[in-house]
């Protein structure tokens, strides 16, 4: 049941994306943009931050570059310190999201001005 919700979620906003596009200046798109942009590189940088200090003290990798590819070492982690840990990831990619969403909304306001 859950999954025909996902669904029906997934098809509202694909019509409605475009619709709202469709409707709103190109103006205010773009500079939603720059403010989900801004809101998601606030939110992410310091929690990604975070996220590899905590990483870092959970598991003291030996590795030379565990910071480049630290998902790996998420099976390491004790299962009393795991919940902190995660917690600063999912802050951190919840950030990366609206980053990401708020350069699609510029990419679609740039291209709409022209």
């Amino acid at each position: 049941m859950i999954e025909l919700g996902l669904v029906g979620l997934v098809i509202g906003g694909l019509v409605a994306v475009p619709a709202l596009f469709a409707v709103v200046p190109w103006d205010v798109t773009f500079g939603l943009g720059v403010a989900l942009v801004a809101l998601g590189m606030a939110i992410g940088v310091p929690a990604g931050a975070l996220y590899h200090v905590q990483l870092f003290r959970a598991v003291r990798p030996t590795e030379s570059r565990w910071w480049l590819h630290p998902t790996g070492l998420h099976d390491r982690i004790p299962v009393g310190t795991r919940g902190g840990v995660m917690r600063w990831f999912k802050i951190g990619a919840l950030g990366f999201v609206l980053a990401i969403l708020g350069c699609a909304m510029v990419a679609v306001g740039a291209w709409r001005s022209g």
